[in-house]
């Protein structure tokens, strides 16, 4: 089975180094376990309106430039940005830990190289996982895309690590 394309418009474009205490604040950690509610604080100490304009696009994306979700190991930050309704991020590079905890909970992550200059919030993006390119189809512009390894495919397709898992052991 294989991914299927996602088409979305860009909520916003964070710049480098935007960290896990910048998702979600870690005052936060345990006072409150649902992520629904959890969600409306994501992005708050730096991007106060981020849970409000995200209830207004359909599935939208998230463009980052390098080393976004770096910081604290935390597996709340890629929940809560699963939880505003993005249907994947597109970034230059992500932390390591950030980048399996995405996969883990049926996040996609995109790596693609050049892309926190060639979109901005508003453009209608589209990815396309047999190509391995993100499409720009505001500007026109198309960028190739790291293919996504097999494995982390497979938990993508199967909801997050847990339903796969679930899956394998029926």
């Amino acid at each position: 089975m294989a991914l299927k394309n996602i088409r979305s418009k860009v909520l916003r474009v964070y710049p480098p180094d935007t960290n896990t205490d910048e998702v979600i604040s870690g005052k936060y950690k345990y006072d409150e376990l649902d992520l629904k509610k959890l969600a409306v604080h994501a992005f708050e100490s730096i991007d106060p309106t981020f849970y409000a304009d995200s209830q207004k696009v359909k599935d939208p994306i998230l463009v980052a430039s390098t080393n976004f979700g770096c910081g604290s190991s935390r597996e709340q930050a890629p929940q809560v940005i699963l939880a505003c309704g993005v249907s994947c991020i597109i970034a230059e590079s992500y932390a390591r830990i950030f980048y399996r905890n995405g996969f883990n909970i049926g996040l996609p992550l995109i790596e693609c190289k050049g892309i926190s200059k060639e979109a901005r919030q508003g453009d209608e993006l589209e990815v396309d996982f047999s190509k391995n390119e993100v499409r720009n189809l505001t500007t026109g512009k198309v960028l190739p895309m790291k293919p996504i390894p097999e494995f982390m495919q497979q938990l993508l397709e199967a909801g997050g690590l847990m339903p796969y898992l679930k899956k394998q052991h029926k």
